[in-house]
Protein backbone atom coordinates (compact mmCIF):
# COMPACT_ATOMS: atom_id res chain seq x y z
CA UNK A 1 0.00 0.00 0.00
CA UNK A 2 1.03 3.78 -0.95
CA UNK A 3 2.23 4.95 2.56
CA UNK A 4 0.27 8.35 0.50
CA UNK A 5 -3.13 6.15 1.33
CA UNK A 6 -3.01 6.89 5.00
CA UNK A 7 -3.41 10.63 4.54
CA UNK A 8 -6.08 10.34 2.35
CA UNK A 9 -9.26 12.73 3.76
CA UNK A 10 -12.16 10.79 4.29
CA UNK A 11 -15.41 13.13 4.21
CA UNK A 12 -17.27 13.50 7.11
CA UNK A 13 -20.52 15.79 7.25
CA UNK A 14 -19.01 18.12 9.80
CA UNK A 15 -16.25 19.09 7.21
CA UNK A 16 -19.49 21.66 6.25
CA UNK A 17 -19.84 24.40 7.88
CA UNK A 18 -23.96 24.09 7.46
CA UNK A 19 -24.99 20.26 8.39
CA UNK A 20 -29.08 21.20 8.45
CA UNK A 21 -29.11 22.47 5.05
CA UNK A 22 -27.91 18.90 3.71
CA UNK A 23 -30.70 17.23 5.53
CA UNK A 24 -33.54 17.18 2.89
CA UNK A 25 -31.42 17.67 -0.79
CA UNK A 26 -31.74 13.85 -1.66
CA UNK A 27 -34.87 11.75 -2.70
CA UNK A 28 -35.79 9.57 0.04
CA UNK A 29 -35.44 5.65 -1.62
CA UNK A 30 -34.14 2.48 -1.24
CA UNK A 31 -32.28 3.26 -4.46
CA UNK A 32 -30.03 5.46 -2.47
CA UNK A 33 -28.55 2.88 -0.40
CA UNK A 34 -26.89 0.95 -3.44
CA UNK A 35 -25.23 4.30 -4.20
CA UNK A 36 -21.62 5.27 -2.91
CA UNK A 37 -20.88 9.04 -3.63
CA UNK A 38 -18.91 10.89 -0.73
CA UNK A 39 -19.18 14.49 0.00
CA UNK A 40 -16.55 15.26 -1.69
CA UNK A 41 -18.13 14.13 -4.96
CA UNK A 42 -21.29 15.93 -4.40
CA UNK A 43 -19.10 19.03 -3.63
CA UNK A 44 -17.26 19.15 -7.27
CA UNK A 45 -20.46 18.63 -8.77
CA UNK A 46 -22.04 21.47 -7.42
CA UNK A 47 -18.86 23.29 -8.31
CA UNK A 48 -19.22 21.67 -12.20
CA UNK A 49 -22.88 22.77 -12.64
CA UNK A 50 -22.54 26.67 -11.72
CA UNK A 51 -22.65 29.25 -13.89
CA UNK A 52 -19.73 30.67 -12.95
CA UNK A 53 -17.65 27.68 -14.44
CA UNK A 54 -19.23 27.55 -17.23
CA UNK A 55 -18.19 31.28 -17.92
CA UNK A 56 -14.70 29.80 -17.54
CA UNK A 57 -15.00 28.92 -21.86
CA UNK A 58 -15.04 32.43 -22.33
CA UNK A 59 -11.98 33.75 -20.35
CA UNK A 60 -8.02 33.85 -21.51
CA UNK A 61 -5.51 31.74 -20.15
CA UNK A 62 -2.77 33.66 -21.82
CA UNK A 63 -4.17 33.78 -25.38
CA UNK A 64 -7.13 35.21 -26.26
CA UNK A 65 -9.67 32.88 -28.14
CA UNK A 66 -10.31 35.81 -30.60
CA UNK A 67 -6.90 34.51 -32.12
CA UNK A 68 -8.36 31.06 -32.81
CA UNK A 69 -10.19 27.97 -31.48
CA UNK A 70 -7.26 26.20 -30.67
CA UNK A 71 -5.70 28.13 -27.67
CA UNK A 72 -5.98 27.40 -24.21
CA UNK A 73 -9.01 29.34 -22.22
CA UNK A 74 -9.41 28.94 -18.52
CA UNK A 75 -12.23 26.14 -18.82
CA UNK A 76 -9.74 23.91 -20.70
CA UNK A 77 -6.94 24.68 -18.41
CA UNK A 78 -9.32 23.71 -16.00
CA UNK A 79 -9.74 20.60 -17.30
CA UNK A 80 -5.95 19.73 -17.95
CA UNK A 81 -5.67 20.23 -14.12
CA UNK A 82 -8.33 18.48 -13.48
CA UNK A 83 -6.58 14.78 -15.35
CA UNK A 84 -3.12 15.63 -13.95
CA UNK A 85 -4.39 15.68 -10.23
CA UNK A 86 -6.83 12.81 -10.63
CA UNK A 87 -3.88 11.00 -12.52
CA UNK A 88 -1.48 11.59 -9.45
CA UNK A 89 -4.66 11.09 -6.97
CA UNK A 90 -4.92 7.91 -8.23
CA UNK A 91 -0.70 7.07 -8.35
CA UNK A 92 -0.90 8.00 -4.74
CA UNK A 93 -3.92 6.25 -3.29
CA UNK A 94 -5.24 9.47 -2.13
CA UNK A 95 -9.32 10.95 -2.39
CA UNK A 96 -9.47 11.56 -6.29
CA UNK A 97 -13.25 13.01 -6.12
CA UNK A 98 -11.72 15.82 -3.24
CA UNK A 99 -8.85 16.31 -6.14
CA UNK A 100 -11.20 16.66 -8.77
CA UNK A 101 -13.24 18.95 -6.53
CA UNK A 102 -10.54 21.33 -6.09
CA UNK A 103 -8.92 21.16 -9.54
CA UNK A 104 -12.24 22.39 -11.02
CA UNK A 105 -12.92 25.31 -8.45
CA UNK A 106 -9.57 26.28 -8.54
CA UNK A 107 -9.68 29.10 -11.05
CA UNK A 108 -13.09 29.57 -11.03
CA UNK A 109 -13.04 33.46 -9.75
CA UNK A 110 -10.93 34.74 -12.61
CA UNK A 111 -11.83 37.74 -13.81
CA UNK A 112 -11.63 38.11 -17.74
CA UNK A 113 -8.64 38.56 -19.75
CA UNK A 114 -6.28 36.34 -17.52
CA UNK A 115 -3.91 37.71 -15.41
CA UNK A 116 -4.07 41.36 -16.74
CA UNK A 117 -7.47 41.44 -15.35
CA UNK A 118 -6.87 40.10 -12.14
CA UNK A 119 -4.11 42.74 -11.87
CA UNK A 120 -6.80 45.72 -12.93
CA UNK A 121 -8.95 44.94 -10.09
CA UNK A 122 -6.32 44.31 -7.48
CA UNK A 123 -5.16 47.48 -8.35
CA UNK A 124 -8.81 49.55 -7.91
CA UNK A 125 -9.63 47.10 -4.98
CA UNK A 126 -6.27 47.50 -3.13
CA UNK A 127 -6.41 51.37 -3.48
CA UNK A 128 -3.68 51.84 -5.98
CA UNK A 129 -5.18 52.98 -8.80
CA UNK A 130 -8.36 55.58 -8.46
CA UNK A 131 -9.72 55.99 -11.76
CA UNK A 132 -8.19 58.95 -12.22
CA UNK A 133 -10.93 60.33 -10.43
CA UNK A 134 -10.11 63.05 -7.95
CA UNK A 135 -13.49 61.95 -5.99
CA UNK A 136 -12.26 58.94 -4.94
CA UNK A 137 -10.88 58.14 -1.31
CA UNK A 138 -7.98 55.93 -1.93
CA UNK A 139 -8.48 53.38 0.29
CA UNK A 140 -7.79 49.71 0.31
CA UNK A 141 -10.71 47.16 0.31
CA UNK A 142 -8.66 43.71 0.21
CA UNK A 143 -7.19 43.60 -3.30
CA UNK A 144 -8.45 41.22 -5.48
CA UNK A 145 -6.69 38.09 -6.17
CA UNK A 146 -8.57 34.86 -8.59
CA UNK A 147 -7.93 32.20 -5.58
CA UNK A 148 -9.75 34.48 -2.91
CA UNK A 149 -12.13 35.37 -5.40
CA UNK A 150 -12.88 31.61 -5.94
CA UNK A 151 -13.72 31.27 -1.91
CA UNK A 152 -16.20 34.49 -2.73
CA UNK A 153 -17.80 32.74 -5.47
CA UNK A 154 -18.36 29.25 -4.23
CA UNK A 155 -18.99 30.98 -0.44
CA UNK A 156 -20.97 33.56 -0.60
CA UNK A 157 -22.26 34.71 -4.39
CA UNK A 158 -23.28 32.05 -6.00
CA UNK A 159 -26.73 31.20 -4.90
CA UNK A 160 -27.78 27.75 -4.47
CA UNK A 161 -29.96 27.35 -1.32
CA UNK A 162 -32.50 29.70 -0.22
CA UNK A 163 -31.37 29.22 4.10
CA UNK A 164 -27.52 30.18 3.21
CA UNK A 165 -25.12 32.00 0.82
CA UNK A 166 -23.14 29.76 -1.28
CA UNK A 167 -22.46 26.01 -2.11
CA UNK A 168 -22.15 24.94 1.95
CA UNK A 169 -18.84 22.59 0.04
CA UNK A 170 -16.40 21.36 2.64
CA UNK A 171 -13.50 22.97 3.89
CA UNK A 172 -10.79 20.67 2.90
CA UNK A 173 -12.16 22.17 -1.26
CA UNK A 174 -12.09 25.49 -0.05
CA UNK A 175 -8.75 25.32 1.96
CA UNK A 176 -7.26 23.51 -1.62
CA UNK A 177 -8.71 26.33 -4.17
CA UNK A 178 -7.33 29.22 -1.73
CA UNK A 179 -3.79 27.99 -1.22
CA UNK A 180 -3.73 26.46 -5.29
CA UNK A 181 -1.34 29.68 -5.59
CA UNK A 182 0.20 32.12 -3.15
CA UNK A 183 -2.03 33.81 -0.56
CA UNK A 184 0.59 36.82 0.44
CA UNK A 185 2.09 39.63 -1.44
CA UNK A 186 5.18 38.30 -0.07
CA UNK A 187 7.14 35.39 1.41
CA UNK A 188 5.70 34.30 4.97
CA UNK A 189 8.89 35.47 6.85
CA UNK A 190 9.16 38.73 5.28
CA UNK A 191 5.40 39.47 5.82
CA UNK A 192 3.89 40.76 9.33
CA UNK A 193 0.73 42.02 9.53
CA UNK A 194 2.31 44.72 6.66
CA UNK A 195 -1.71 45.36 6.08
CA UNK A 196 -0.95 45.18 2.07
CA UNK A 197 -1.67 41.53 1.47
CA UNK A 198 -4.76 39.98 0.55
CA UNK A 199 -7.74 40.23 3.26
CA UNK A 200 -9.57 37.33 3.44
CA UNK A 201 -12.07 38.55 5.57
CA UNK A 202 -13.15 41.14 2.94
CA UNK A 203 -13.74 37.68 0.36
CA UNK A 204 -15.54 35.20 3.25
CA UNK A 205 -18.46 36.16 5.91
CA UNK A 206 -18.39 33.25 7.95
CA UNK A 207 -15.79 33.15 10.51
CA UNK A 208 -15.68 30.07 10.86
CA UNK A 209 -14.39 29.20 7.54
CA UNK A 210 -11.44 31.36 7.99
CA UNK A 211 -10.81 29.32 10.83
CA UNK A 212 -10.73 25.96 9.03
CA UNK A 213 -8.29 27.45 6.37
CA UNK A 214 -5.40 27.40 8.12
CA UNK A 215 -3.90 30.57 7.02
CA UNK A 216 -0.45 30.16 8.94
CA UNK A 217 0.67 27.85 6.38
CA UNK A 218 1.00 28.72 3.17
CA UNK A 219 0.31 25.60 1.76
CA UNK A 220 -2.58 23.11 1.47
CA UNK A 221 -2.53 21.07 4.74
CA UNK A 222 -4.33 17.99 2.71
CA UNK A 223 -2.45 15.79 0.28
CA UNK A 224 -5.08 16.26 -1.91
CA UNK A 225 -4.96 20.27 -2.04
CA UNK A 226 -1.10 19.95 -2.53
CA UNK A 227 -1.69 17.62 -5.68
CA UNK A 228 -3.50 20.04 -7.19
CA UNK A 229 -1.69 23.22 -6.39
CA UNK A 230 1.46 21.13 -8.26
CA UNK A 231 -0.68 20.13 -11.12
CA UNK A 232 -1.56 23.65 -11.77
CA UNK A 233 1.94 24.00 -12.23
CA UNK A 234 2.03 20.88 -14.95
CA UNK A 235 -0.91 22.01 -16.20
CA UNK A 236 0.83 26.08 -17.01
CA UNK A 237 3.86 24.74 -18.39
CA UNK A 238 2.67 22.34 -20.94
CA UNK A 239 0.34 24.42 -22.29
CA UNK A 240 2.35 27.75 -22.28
CA UNK A 241 4.39 26.51 -24.45
CA UNK A 242 1.67 24.60 -26.59
CA UNK A 243 0.04 27.96 -27.65
CA UNK A 244 3.77 29.87 -27.84
CA UNK A 245 3.94 27.40 -30.56
CA UNK A 246 0.69 27.74 -31.96
CA UNK A 247 0.37 31.50 -31.69
CA UNK A 248 4.10 32.98 -32.10
CA UNK A 249 5.90 32.62 -35.46
CA UNK A 250 9.29 33.53 -33.67
CA UNK A 251 8.94 30.65 -31.45
CA UNK A 252 10.58 27.30 -33.20
CA UNK A 253 9.79 24.38 -32.09
CA UNK A 254 14.06 22.86 -33.44
CA UNK A 255 15.23 25.77 -31.36
CA UNK A 256 12.90 25.51 -28.00
CA UNK A 257 13.71 21.74 -27.86
CA UNK A 258 17.69 22.82 -28.10
CA UNK A 259 17.11 25.06 -25.08
CA UNK A 260 15.68 22.21 -23.53
CA UNK A 261 17.46 19.59 -23.85
CA UNK A 262 20.92 22.08 -23.45
CA UNK A 263 19.16 23.11 -20.12
CA UNK A 264 18.45 19.56 -19.15
CA UNK A 265 22.03 18.63 -19.68
CA UNK A 266 23.15 21.67 -17.87
CA UNK A 267 21.05 20.56 -14.82
CA UNK A 268 22.49 16.99 -14.67
CA UNK A 269 26.07 17.92 -14.98
CA UNK A 270 25.42 20.34 -11.53
CA UNK A 271 23.98 16.90 -9.82
CA UNK A 272 26.82 14.66 -11.03
CA UNK A 273 29.40 17.26 -9.77
CA UNK A 274 27.69 17.78 -6.48
CA UNK A 275 27.41 14.32 -5.55
CA UNK A 276 31.33 14.13 -5.29
CA UNK A 277 31.14 16.70 -3.22
CA UNK A 278 27.98 16.93 -0.89
CA UNK A 279 27.64 14.24 1.51
CA UNK A 280 23.59 12.85 0.82
CA UNK A 281 22.14 10.03 3.08
CA UNK A 282 22.36 7.02 1.15
CA UNK A 283 18.22 6.96 0.62
CA UNK A 284 18.70 10.51 -0.40
CA UNK A 285 21.52 9.92 -2.76
CA UNK A 286 19.34 6.93 -4.48
CA UNK A 287 16.36 9.05 -4.55
CA UNK A 288 18.24 12.24 -6.57
CA UNK A 289 20.13 9.51 -8.96
CA UNK A 290 16.40 7.77 -9.79
CA UNK A 291 15.17 11.40 -10.69
CA UNK A 292 18.82 12.40 -12.68
CA UNK A 293 18.24 8.93 -14.49
CA UNK A 294 14.41 10.04 -15.33
CA UNK A 295 15.44 13.64 -16.49
CA UNK A 296 18.25 11.92 -19.00
CA UNK A 297 15.56 9.10 -20.61
CA UNK A 298 13.55 12.61 -21.23
CA UNK A 299 15.94 14.23 -23.20
CA UNK A 300 16.79 10.95 -24.82
CA UNK A 301 13.33 10.59 -25.92
CA UNK A 302 13.11 14.13 -26.83
CA UNK A 303 16.36 13.47 -28.58
CA UNK A 304 15.11 10.65 -31.21
CA UNK A 305 12.12 12.51 -31.95
CA UNK A 306 13.77 15.45 -33.31
CA UNK A 307 16.08 13.30 -35.11
CA UNK A 308 13.66 11.44 -36.87
CA UNK A 309 13.05 13.33 -40.10
CA UNK A 310 10.02 11.12 -40.80
CA UNK A 311 7.92 12.87 -38.42
CA UNK A 312 6.17 15.67 -39.36
CA UNK A 313 6.51 18.73 -36.89
CA UNK A 314 2.86 18.50 -35.81
CA UNK A 315 3.89 15.37 -34.09
CA UNK A 316 7.18 16.36 -32.63
CA UNK A 317 5.26 19.25 -30.97
CA UNK A 318 3.00 16.72 -29.67
CA UNK A 319 5.57 14.39 -28.53
CA UNK A 320 7.28 17.29 -26.69
CA UNK A 321 4.05 18.17 -25.19
CA UNK A 322 3.34 14.63 -23.59
CA UNK A 323 6.86 14.15 -22.52
CA UNK A 324 6.88 17.40 -20.57
CA UNK A 325 3.46 16.35 -18.72
CA UNK A 326 4.64 12.63 -18.23
CA UNK A 327 8.17 13.84 -16.93
CA UNK A 328 6.91 16.01 -14.43
CA UNK A 329 3.97 13.95 -13.45
CA UNK A 330 6.67 10.95 -12.78
CA UNK A 331 8.89 13.40 -10.84
CA UNK A 332 6.51 14.38 -8.53
CA UNK A 333 4.81 10.49 -7.84
CA UNK A 334 8.27 9.84 -7.09
CA UNK A 335 9.53 12.98 -5.15
CA UNK A 336 6.46 12.85 -2.85
CA UNK A 337 6.27 8.94 -2.26
CA UNK A 338 10.13 9.88 -0.91
CA UNK A 339 9.17 12.51 0.64
CA UNK A 340 6.42 10.73 2.87
CA UNK A 341 8.48 7.76 4.03
CA UNK A 342 11.31 10.27 4.87
CA UNK A 343 11.11 10.55 8.86
CA UNK A 344 12.59 14.63 9.29
CA UNK A 345 8.52 15.17 7.08
CA UNK A 346 6.27 15.99 10.07
CA UNK A 347 2.14 15.97 9.98
CA UNK A 348 -0.62 17.20 11.95
CA UNK A 349 -2.99 14.83 13.66
CA UNK A 350 -6.59 16.43 14.23
CA UNK A 351 -8.63 14.24 16.43
CA UNK A 352 -12.61 14.78 16.82
CA UNK A 353 -15.31 13.07 18.42
CA UNK A 354 -16.54 12.13 14.28
CA UNK A 355 -13.39 12.24 11.98
CA UNK A 356 -9.34 11.22 11.73
CA UNK A 357 -7.59 12.80 9.47
CA UNK A 358 -4.32 13.21 8.78
CA UNK A 359 -3.07 17.02 8.11
CA UNK A 360 0.08 18.34 6.39
CA UNK A 361 2.59 20.28 8.54
CA UNK A 362 5.04 20.80 5.59
CA UNK A 363 4.91 20.90 1.81
CA UNK A 364 5.32 17.36 0.64
CA UNK A 365 3.77 17.41 -2.97
CA UNK A 366 7.24 18.42 -4.52
CA UNK A 367 9.08 18.32 -7.75
CA UNK A 368 12.18 16.74 -7.14
CA UNK A 369 15.48 19.84 -6.81
CA UNK A 370 16.37 18.65 -10.56
CA UNK A 371 12.26 18.97 -11.81
CA UNK A 372 12.17 22.03 -9.62
CA UNK A 373 14.97 23.94 -11.56
CA UNK A 374 13.73 22.73 -15.33
CA UNK A 375 10.07 23.88 -14.63
CA UNK A 376 11.68 27.00 -13.45
CA UNK A 377 13.65 27.37 -16.21
CA UNK A 378 10.18 26.56 -18.56
CA UNK A 379 8.83 29.23 -16.03
CA UNK A 380 11.52 31.61 -17.09
CA UNK A 381 11.16 31.08 -21.04
CA UNK A 382 7.40 31.40 -21.01
CA UNK A 383 7.72 34.62 -19.57
CA UNK A 384 10.32 36.32 -21.53
CA UNK A 385 9.10 34.73 -25.20
CA UNK A 386 5.69 34.86 -24.59
CA UNK A 387 4.53 36.77 -21.69
CA UNK A 388 5.97 39.64 -22.71
CA UNK A 389 5.93 38.85 -26.29
CA UNK A 390 3.80 42.47 -28.75
CA UNK A 391 0.70 40.09 -29.44
CA UNK A 392 0.06 39.50 -25.77
CA UNK A 393 1.32 42.90 -24.14
CA UNK A 394 -1.07 44.37 -27.02
CA UNK A 395 -4.02 42.17 -25.85
CA UNK A 396 -3.08 43.14 -22.38
CA UNK A 397 -3.07 46.69 -22.93
CA UNK A 398 -6.71 46.70 -24.18
CA UNK A 399 -7.71 44.41 -20.99
CA UNK A 400 -6.79 46.78 -18.40
CA UNK A 401 -8.73 49.52 -20.37
CA UNK A 402 -11.43 47.70 -20.56
CA UNK A 403 -11.98 46.97 -17.10
CA UNK A 404 -11.09 50.36 -15.64
CA UNK A 405 -13.51 51.62 -18.03
CA UNK A 406 -16.35 49.48 -17.12
CA UNK A 407 -15.31 50.25 -13.18
CA UNK A 408 -15.58 53.52 -13.81
CA UNK A 409 -18.77 53.32 -15.72
CA UNK A 410 -20.23 51.43 -12.69
CA UNK A 411 -18.93 53.50 -10.07
CA UNK A 412 -20.58 56.76 -11.68
CA UNK A 413 -23.68 54.85 -11.86
CA UNK A 414 -24.64 51.34 -10.40
CA UNK A 415 -27.97 51.57 -12.20
CA UNK A 416 -26.36 50.05 -14.82
CA UNK A 417 -25.53 46.87 -13.27
CA UNK A 418 -28.23 44.02 -12.96
CA UNK A 419 -30.32 43.97 -10.29
CA UNK A 420 -29.21 40.39 -8.48
CA UNK A 421 -26.06 43.06 -8.20
CA UNK A 422 -27.90 45.59 -7.05
CA UNK A 423 -29.77 43.27 -4.60
CA UNK A 424 -26.55 42.19 -3.05
CA UNK A 425 -25.37 45.62 -2.56
CA UNK A 426 -28.72 46.46 -0.35
CA UNK A 427 -28.15 43.52 1.45
CA UNK A 428 -24.85 44.14 2.32
CA UNK A 429 -26.11 47.80 2.95
CA UNK A 430 -28.76 46.36 5.92
CA UNK A 431 -25.92 44.11 7.25
CA UNK A 432 -23.68 47.15 7.69
CA UNK A 433 -26.82 48.94 9.61
CA UNK A 434 -26.37 47.35 12.25
CA UNK A 435 -23.19 48.85 13.04
CA UNK A 436 -25.02 52.25 13.11
CA UNK A 437 -28.57 53.58 11.71
CA UNK A 438 -27.62 56.26 9.15
CA UNK A 439 -30.57 58.75 7.70
CA UNK A 440 -30.42 60.34 5.14
CA UNK A 441 -32.13 64.14 5.08
CA UNK A 442 -35.26 64.37 3.40
CA UNK A 443 -36.91 66.78 1.45
CA UNK A 444 -40.00 67.18 3.74
CA UNK A 445 -39.98 67.25 7.89
CA UNK A 446 -39.40 63.34 7.59
CA UNK A 447 -36.16 61.72 7.27
CA UNK A 448 -35.84 58.00 5.36
CA UNK A 449 -33.25 55.52 6.69
CA UNK A 450 -30.16 54.53 4.86
CA UNK A 451 -31.40 50.79 4.72
CA UNK A 452 -34.99 51.61 3.42
CA UNK A 453 -34.17 52.88 0.34
CA UNK A 454 -34.08 50.71 -2.63
CA UNK A 455 -32.44 51.16 -6.04
CA UNK A 456 -35.51 49.22 -7.58
CA UNK A 457 -38.33 51.79 -6.56
CA UNK A 458 -36.77 54.49 -4.67
CA UNK A 459 -37.31 58.24 -5.60
CA UNK A 460 -34.46 59.40 -7.62
CA UNK A 461 -33.42 61.60 -5.65
CA UNK A 462 -32.98 59.50 -2.36
CA UNK A 463 -31.10 56.99 -5.22
CA UNK A 464 -29.09 59.83 -5.76
CA UNK A 465 -28.33 60.54 -2.14
CA UNK A 466 -27.59 56.93 -1.48
CA UNK A 467 -24.96 56.64 -3.98
CA UNK A 468 -23.37 59.68 -3.05
CA UNK A 469 -23.19 58.74 0.54
CA UNK A 470 -21.98 55.03 -0.66
CA UNK A 471 -19.33 56.97 -2.57
CA UNK A 472 -18.16 59.29 0.55
CA UNK A 473 -19.52 62.18 -1.15
CA UNK A 474 -21.26 65.54 -0.26
CA UNK A 475 -22.01 63.40 3.05
CA UNK A 476 -22.83 67.05 4.70
CA UNK A 477 -25.38 67.74 2.09
CA UNK A 478 -27.16 64.10 2.75
CA UNK A 479 -26.73 62.85 5.90
CA UNK A 480 -28.57 63.76 9.30
CA UNK A 481 -26.03 64.90 11.81
CA UNK A 482 -23.13 64.42 9.86
CA UNK A 483 -21.72 67.79 10.82
CA UNK A 484 -21.58 67.08 14.31
CA UNK A 485 -18.71 64.76 14.40
CA UNK A 486 -15.87 66.84 15.59
CA UNK A 487 -13.24 67.52 13.25
CA UNK A 488 -14.39 65.98 10.06
CA UNK A 489 -14.57 68.47 6.88
CA UNK A 490 -13.78 67.91 3.40
CA UNK A 491 -10.09 68.95 3.69
CA UNK A 492 -9.02 65.94 6.09
CA UNK A 493 -12.23 63.39 5.50
CA UNK A 494 -9.54 61.36 3.65
CA UNK A 495 -6.94 61.41 6.65
CA UNK A 496 -9.94 60.63 8.87
CA UNK A 497 -11.38 57.39 7.18
CA UNK A 498 -7.94 55.95 6.37
CA UNK A 499 -7.67 55.87 10.62
CA UNK A 500 -11.26 54.62 11.54
CA UNK A 501 -10.53 51.64 7.90
CA UNK A 502 -7.89 50.91 10.47
CA UNK A 503 -9.64 49.93 13.28
CA UNK A 504 -11.55 47.06 13.91
CA UNK A 505 -14.91 47.09 14.47
CA UNK A 506 -14.52 45.30 18.22
CA UNK A 507 -12.23 47.94 19.33
CA UNK A 508 -14.53 50.80 17.94
CA UNK A 509 -14.80 53.24 20.97
CA UNK A 510 -17.45 55.82 20.32
CA UNK A 511 -20.98 56.11 18.21
CA UNK A 512 -18.87 58.86 16.30
CA UNK A 513 -16.38 55.95 15.28
CA UNK A 514 -19.41 53.42 14.58
CA UNK A 515 -20.77 55.96 12.34
CA UNK A 516 -18.08 56.46 10.26
CA UNK A 517 -17.23 52.71 10.27
CA UNK A 518 -20.64 52.28 8.72
CA UNK A 519 -19.70 54.84 5.86
CA UNK A 520 -16.87 52.91 5.15
CA UNK A 521 -18.27 49.41 5.02
CA UNK A 522 -21.04 50.72 2.95
CA UNK A 523 -17.83 52.09 0.52
CA UNK A 524 -16.31 48.76 0.79
CA UNK A 525 -19.75 47.28 -0.05
CA UNK A 526 -19.94 49.17 -3.16
CA UNK A 527 -16.46 48.72 -4.42
CA UNK A 528 -16.71 44.87 -4.16
CA UNK A 529 -20.20 44.52 -5.63
CA UNK A 530 -18.90 46.70 -8.94
CA UNK A 531 -15.78 44.20 -8.50
CA UNK A 532 -18.24 40.75 -8.11
CA UNK A 533 -20.32 42.01 -11.28
CA UNK A 534 -16.98 42.62 -13.81
CA UNK A 535 -14.72 39.74 -11.99
CA UNK A 536 -17.84 37.21 -13.20
CA UNK A 537 -17.88 38.53 -16.73
CA UNK A 538 -16.57 36.28 -19.79
CA UNK A 539 -14.38 38.18 -21.47
CA UNK A 540 -16.94 38.40 -24.65
CA UNK A 541 -19.60 39.88 -21.78
CA UNK A 542 -17.04 42.37 -20.42
CA UNK A 543 -16.42 43.46 -24.71
CA UNK A 544 -19.58 43.53 -25.30
CA UNK A 545 -20.86 45.95 -22.04
CA UNK A 546 -18.14 47.85 -22.61
CA UNK A 547 -19.48 48.30 -26.38
CA UNK A 548 -22.74 48.72 -25.12
CA UNK A 549 -21.74 51.49 -22.44
CA UNK A 550 -19.39 53.58 -24.26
Amino acid sequence: MSPCSDFKQKFNITDRLNQKVEENLTIKHKFQKDLTRNGFARDRDRILFTNAFLRLQHKTQVFPNEMGDHFKTRLTHTLEVSQIARSLARYLSVDEDLVEAIALGHDIGHAPFGHEGERSLDDIMSGKDTLGMDNIISLNHGGFKHNYNSIRILDVTQPKFIEINGLNLSWQVLEGILKHTKIRRHKSNECNECGKCWDINRFVSDKKLINRLSLKYDFSVTLEGQIVAIADEIAQRQSDIDDGLRGLPKIKFSCLSKEISDKSCEIIKELENSMDKIIFHEKEKNHLQDCCDLLKQFIETLKQKKQNNELPNFHKKESLIRNIIEYFILDVFATTRYNLSDEKHNIILQNSTQRKNLLLENKIVKFSDIALKMNNFIDSYVKKQIINSFEINKYDGKSRYIIKQLFKAYYNNPLQMPDYALKRLEKQIRENSEIYSIELKGNSSSNKKLVDIKFEDGEKNEIISLISTLKLEKLNDNIVNYDIIPNICEDNKKNTFKRIDGISLEKLASEDEKFLKCLLENNHAYFSTICDYISGMSDNYAKKEYNDLY
